[in-house]
C-alpha cells in the first residue's frame, strides 16, 4: 500500500514543486543559515527507511513445524547412534595385564593394555543388530583404517582366518600399515555372527605391541560365551525335601 503513494509523496518533499514554491525557498535559506539541512535530510532518510522496513515486513512468512516423536535406530556398524544393548549380553574372560576402561554407549567391553617405550593398546567390544552392514565391509573398514587396499570375494576371505567360538561362526583379521609408513599401526579384530547380532573385538596399537600380545588377543575372543534361548529354558532340577537336603560335605 505505501508503495502506491511513496513515489508522489517524496516528488512532494524533494522535488521541484516543494523547492521551487517561494515559501520552501524561504525555509531553505533559514535552514542553510541554521546549518541544519543536512539534519532534516537526514531525517527524511531515517522515515523513508522505516518506511521500507515496515513495507517489506508485510511479506514475512511464518512456519509452524509441528514436533515429531522419531525413533532412530542403528542398522549397521556405522554411525554414531549408540545400538539397543543386546537381550542376552555375552561374557568373556579379561587376560592378566590388560586393565578395564570406561565403558560409553557404543562400547559394552573396554580394555588397555600397556607395552615398552609408553606405548598402549586399546581393545573394544561391541555389538549391533543384525549383519551390521556384512562382514566384507566391516573388513575393509578396518583394513582402510591402517591404509591398506580394499579387497573382494576369495582375496577378502583369504585374508582372515576362520573358526567357531562358543557355536558360532567367527573370522580374525590381522592387518598393519604398508611397510615404510611413517606412523605405523595395527589392528586384530574379530567379527563373531550370532542370530540376532553381529560382536566385534577390536584392538588397536603398534605392530609390535600387537604381536605381543596376539596370544591374548585370541584367547580373548575365544572365552566369548554367548547365552542363548535354549538355555534359559533349560528345566531347573526340583530341590529335595527339606529333610533331604544335602550339606555340602556330602560327596
Amino acid at each position: 500500500m505505501f508503495l502506491h503513494w511513496f513515489p508522489s509523496f517524496t516528488g512532494s518533499l524533494l522535488g521541484e514543486d516543494f523547492f521551487g514554491s517561494r515559501r520552501a525557498r524561504r525555509s531553505l535559506s533559514s535552514l542553510r543559515r541554521r546549518g541544519e539541512v543536512g539534519r532534516c535530510r537526514s531525517w527524511l532518510l531515517i522515515f523513508f527507511a522505516l518506511a521500507f522496513a515496515a513495507c517489506n515486513n508485510e511479506k514475512i512468512s511464518v512456519y509452524r513445524i509441528p514436533k515429531e516423536n522419531n525413533q532412530v535406530s542403528l542398522q549397521t556398524g556405522s554411525g554414531n547412534l549408540a545400538p539397543a544393548p543386546p537381550a542376552n549380553p555375552a561374557t568373556w574372560s579379561k587376560p592378566d595385564g590388560w586393565t578395564e576402561k570406561a565403558l560409553s554407549e557404543m562400547r559394552l567391553g573396554s580394555f588397555q593394555v600397556a607395552g615398552t617405550n609408553n606405548e598402549t593398546a586399546d581393545i573394544s567390544v561391541t555389538a549391533f543388530p543384525g549383519d551390521a552392514g556384512g562382514v566384507e565391509s566391516n573388513v575393509n573398514r578396518w583394513r582402510g583404517q591402517v591404509h591398506q587396499p580394499t579387497l573382494e570375494g576369495d582375496r577378502l576371505a583369504q585374508s582372515w582366518q576362520e573358526e567357531t567360538v562358543d557355536g558360532v561362526p567367527t573370522i580374525i583379521v590381522d592387518v598393519q600399515t604398508p611397510d615404510g609408513t611413517e606412523k605405523a599401526s595395527a589392528i586384530l579384530g574379530a567379527v563373531m555372527r550370532t542370530p540376532d547380532r553381529t560382536w566385534f573385538v577390536k584392538m588397536t596399537g603398534s605392530p609390535d605391541l600387537l604381536k605381543s600380545q596376539k596370544d591374548n588377543f585370541l584367547r580373548f575372543v575365544r572365552s566369548f560365551h554367548f547365552p542363548s534361548t535354549s538355555d534359559e529354558e533349560k528345566p531347573q532340577q526340583p530341590e529335595p525335601p527339606g529333610d533331604q537336603v544335602k550339606s555340602t560335605n556330602d560327596r
